[in-house]
């Protein structure tokens, strides 16, 4: 779509805008819901796939960083409420926060696909978490996870930007700027 195009279309309406926020939310903590469900064979708790992340991705790539970050927030908060438990909501928290600040300035300010910024993302994410484990835990428990969520999020973080390319490429842009 170009400029002239971007600049013809009608604004969306603040019913159209609550309407979209809350159906990337309900897809973020579904996603997030069936990740639970996948064990993963690594004996370290906090490694996950990030299926959530990828709505948050879709949104950044689609939306922007301000709609992307406000996706990220109602995701891990709903989260928090529906399956875990306020400790876990410090791990989500910290590791959202940082993976999407690592993720809006790599697309804001580098040439890397969706993968590289996924990558990113994921290790971006792990970090904010062992941040948090190392405060609250112990600095020599984070220490010792670091190495496998250092992985995982390399791992996990290229898988999600895989499948986040392929929904890219199948939902056309249209208008989902704000």
């Amino acid at each position: 779509m170009n400029q002239r195009d971007r600049n013809l279309r009608t604004p969306i309406s603040p019913g159209q805008r609550v309407a979209r926020y809350g159906l990337l939310t309900a897809l973020a903590l579904v996603a997030g819901y069936l990740e639970m469900l996948i064990p993963l064979p690594v004996g370290i708790p906090g490694v996950k796939l990030g299926l959530g992340n990828a709505v948050v991705l879709f949104a950044l790539a689609r939306m922007g960083a301000r709609p992307a970050f406000y996706l990220m927030l109602a995701k891990v908060l709903c989260s928090a409420l529906l399956f875990s438990n306020p400790q876990v909501l410090m791990f989500s928290l910290a590791g959202g926060l940082l993976s999407w600040l690592v993720m809006a300035a790599a697309v804001r300010f580098t040439p890397l696909s969706e993968v590289g910024v996924s990558v990113l993302g994921g290790v971006a994410h792990n970090a904010g978490q062992l941040a948090v484990v190392a405060l609250v835990l112990s600095p020599h428990t984070a220490l010792a996870a670091a190495p496998v969520l250092g992985i995982s999020g390399v791992v996990c973080g290229a898988l999600i930007g895989l499948v986040l390319r392929g929904v890219l490429a199948a939902i056309p842009e249209g208008d989902l700027h704000e």
